[in-house]
């Protein structure tokens, strides 16, 4: 059974049109972006959406429920977590205060320059058992870390041929996805359309299905 995949409409990780304004209490920019980030709790870490945000706060969106008070930690691009406090919580909407002020310029359009900053998305750790089908053949495999758009699988017994092949994980579903490296018995993977984000957070949040082990 395939799990459902964004269509080839995806915003871009980086949004070309991304809408500013000021606030009138303050005279702090708030960017209103869809960047996808990477929550960091005190129960693990998962995959959040950022809806706006500015350099004291964020407002988030994730499957993990939050509590006014909690400490929190956002990465986003690839670069130094940004140690933050929920502010408050809604249903699904987190609004987080930044300890240290946080240039939005920075987060939202680095300079190639700018060291550490990375147009890609979060990858989050993993292991568990995956079934890759290529060429016909099936072979097991173990995954150990992925994101909307791709994934990193290891313990794999053979080279993978070039082309697109399938891969199953337990409870999350089929994807197919095309090969971008392989050494050592590992091997990444891009997917030929990306994973929902609901998809993939709902699935990452428990701890039984992304920790899964072979028996």
């Amino acid at each position: 059974m395939m799990f459902t995949q964004e269509p080839d409409t995806l915003p871009p990780f980086e949004p070309e049109n991304s809408v500013q304004d000021r606030r009138a209490d303050a005279d702090t920019r708030l960017v209103t972006t869809l960047l996808v980030g990477r929550l960091v709790t005190a129960r693990g870490d998962v995959v959040c959406r950022v809806r706006n945000i500015s350099a004291n706060g964020a407002r988030i969106e994730c499957a993990m429920p939050m509590s006014r008070g909690d400490r929190v930690q956002l990465e986003l691009r690839g670069a130094e977590l940004l140690e933050a406090e929920v502010a408050w919580a809604q249903g699904g909407a987190t609004g987080l205060h930044f300890h240290s002020p946080v240039p939005s310029e920075l987060i939202l359009k680095p300079t190639p320059k700018q060291r550490g900053w990375h147009n890609r998305l979060p990858r989050l750790e993993t292991e568990c058992a995956v079934l890759v089908t290529c060429n016909g053949r099936r072979l097991a495999a173990t995954l150990r870390d992925i994101n909307q758009r791709g994934m990193r699988i290891d313990g794999l017994s053979m080279t993978l041929i070039d082309g697109t092949l399938s891969v199953h994980v337990p409870e999350l579903g089929t994807v197919n996805a095309g090969l971008r490296w392989q050494r050592d018995g590992a091997a990444g993977l891009q997917f030929v359309t990306p994973i929902r984000f609901e998809t993939l957070s709902a699935w990452l949040v428990d701890p039984a299905r992304r920790f899964g082990r072979r028996s």
